[in-house]
């Protein structure tokens, strides 16, 4: 798929002794949106656009050096060593190495004599790293202008972080006026590196609009870019958004605690494995992170207060460098774990400001490739229709952000009916979660173009046949009457979230499930959202994978039967 970007204007930034004046060029082929307005605090702003750009240049997966110069040295050994075996007088040899002397010269002379041109080259090539790179294969961030918020989303170039920067309107002393809609902003190397020169003496203004900046030094203000977009990037943010909607277990840290991970992790490099964080999390007390592989413990401030002891290891730690600039101004942070080896979520609160960091398990697992955890598994799927759909899309479209009990009342559709509306939106990329407010879905089109609900249920459909042959052989079984509930009952649960608490209580369910293999004992627990909190099973894929590859499909079948009999009981979750 080929994404289009054409930008009339240029991003950024312009100050002199009593002003600045931040601009970002938006997309003109999206649909009109602007935003125009006066930063009360500008170094919030720009430390959290700081973060963004790391994340949007981040690449730290593991690639083998590449050793042909030392090959090409070795040969060439080689090749000496043999040519000198035959020579047998002494006179020769001496001959030899006076050569070897007088041409080593030679290219000394010629090294020095290449200088000029080998820094003009050098030159050209720094250029087109910046720009021609960004050009190529950096994507643009996607930036939403709600009523109550600038949200700006992007991926790293490895596909294994995402980080989305949301900006209250409170930030902001004035705004003269703004435009709702999604669109990508010209985002480049240079604008991050003008970013420094914001300052909190200086009235900044702030605007996003078609026009960007005009007039840059005499440059070229058009700019185009074409890129062949992996369908990863979409799965990827289907991915992010579906682990947001999960029950996750949620610790409050203090930006201290994340001072004192980031220090550790500063100061030491590990040379062996294993390289995780584990948190060891006890009810009742405070949590405790341990970095393997030397066991250091660090007492986080955060108390957790699950019912039950558990024990998380994450992977791919050094991602959490991208936080470092914002910690002088988080207030709180909230870190969201989905599961041992499963993705986590960071939220850092600047006052006015949110900053989210998403990492996947670990850096070579990202959130877009085969090899990902297929986190939207884990949340509910009943079948809609294009009426549902188009229903609860409308619904959102207007408002552009409300809560699944808002939707449910304007709707009139069931709780079960519009959670799944809901994830079906997310995976097309026409929705997403905001993890900073409990429990509200916002409206976000990743494309321009127009939702047709009857297409996109079947084409929604079609690709989850495709994509998600356990979820298949779960309804396939369900439909078949294997799966039987033995013991259902609600709880409610302290520390898990996010979830919906107008949506009732989570569930934890256990049954028996007829699969090829014979028949099997799944358990689960769900929250009142229905996504999968902690889930356990029989079979020989759980006992090897446990949920690091998604739950198997007897979790999946069980969960289904769940949400049919509530259906049919006219309950909420």
């Amino acid at each position: 798929m080929k994404v289009e970007f054409k930008y009339a204007g240029q991003s950024g930034i312009v100050s002199d002794l009593a002003t600045t004046r931040v601009g970002f060029a938006t997309n003109v082929l999206r649909e009109p949106s602007y935003f125009n307005g006066e930063l009360a605090r500008p170094l919030v702003c720009r430390e959290g656009l700081a973060a963004l750009h790391s994340v949007v240049v981040s690449d730290l997966k593991y690639r083998p050096k590449d050793r042909l110069e030392f090959r090409v040295w070795l040969e060439e050994q080689d090749r000496k060593f043999l040519a000198s075996l035959p020579l047998k007088s002494e006179a020769i040899r001496e001959e030899l190495e006076a050569k070897e002397l007088r041409l080593q010269e030679l290219r000394d002379l010629r090294k020095e004599r290449r200088a000029p041109f080998v820094a003009a080259r050098r030159k050209y090539f720094d250029y087109a790293y910046e720009n021609q790179w960004e050009l190529d294969a950096l994507l643009d961030p996607v930036i939403t202008v709600h009523p109550d918020e600038l949200s700006f989303e992007a991926f790293s170039k490895d596909e294994s972080s995402y980080g989305r920067f949301a900006i209250k309107y409170d930030l902001f002393g004035s705004i003269d006026a703004f435009e709702c809609g999604t669109t990508n902003i010209d985002f480049s190397a240079t604008l991050a590196g003008h970013m420094n020169r914001m300052r909190s003496y200086r009235s900044t203004r702030f605007d996003v609009d078609a026009k960007g900046f005009t007039v840059l030094s005499g440059e070229s203000t058009h700019k185009e870019k074409k890129i062949e977009l992996p369908p990863s990037w979409v799965k990827g943010f289907l991915e992010v958004q579906s682990v947001m909607s999960m029950g996750l277990t949620r610790l409050r840290l203090q930006p201290i605690d994340l001072f004192s991970i980031l220090r550790f992790l500063r100061r030491h490099k590990a040379r062996t494995s294993p390289r995780a964080l584990r948190f060891e999390l006890r009810p009742g007390e405070r949590a405790k992170v341990v970095f393997e592989p030397w066991e250091h413990t660090i007492d986080l401030t955060a108390v957790y207060e699950g019912a039950k002891p558990q024990t998380i290891r994450t992977w791919g730690r050094r991602r959490l460098f991208v936080l470092e600039r914002l910690l002088p101004m988080a207030e709180r942070i909230d870190l969201f774990l989905a599961g041992h080896g499963l993705p986590s979520l960071y939220v850092v609160d600047l006052g006015d400001a949110t900053f989210t960091l998403g990492l996947s398990g670990w850096t070579d697992n990202d959130w877009t490739g085969d090899a990902t955890s297929r986190m939207s598994l884990l949340n509910r799927k009943l079948d809609v229709n294009g009426d549902q759909l188009a229903a609860v899309y409308d619904a959102l479209r207007t408002p552009r952000y409300a809560s699944a009990a808002s939707l449910v009342q304007s709707t009139g559709l069931s709780s079960e009916a519009v959670q799944s509306a809901l994830s079906f939106l997310c995976q097309a990329g026409r929705a997403m979660v905001d993890l900073g407010s409990a429990g509200i879905y916002r409206h976000r089109d990743l494309f321009n173009t127009p939702f047709d609900p009857a297409k996109e249920a079947a084409r929604l459909a079609q690709a989850a046949e495709d994509a998600d042959p356990k979820a298949k052989l779960a309804r396939e079984i369900v439909a078949a009457g294997g799966a039987r509930i033995i013991a259902r009952r609600p709880v409610f649960e302290a520390g898990v979230g996010p979830a919906d608490a107008s949506a009732g209580p989570g569930y934890k369910i256990s049954g028996n499930v007829s699969g090829a293999g014979g028949r099997v004992r799944p358990m689960l627990h769900v929250d009142p959202t229905g996504s999968i909190v902690t889930a356990k099973c029989t079979c020989p894929d759980y006992a090897k994978f446990k949920l690091t590859k998604g739950p198997c499909e007897h979790v999946l079948a069980l969960r289904l039967a769940h949400m049919q009999r509530l259906e049919a009981e006219g309950r909420k979750m």
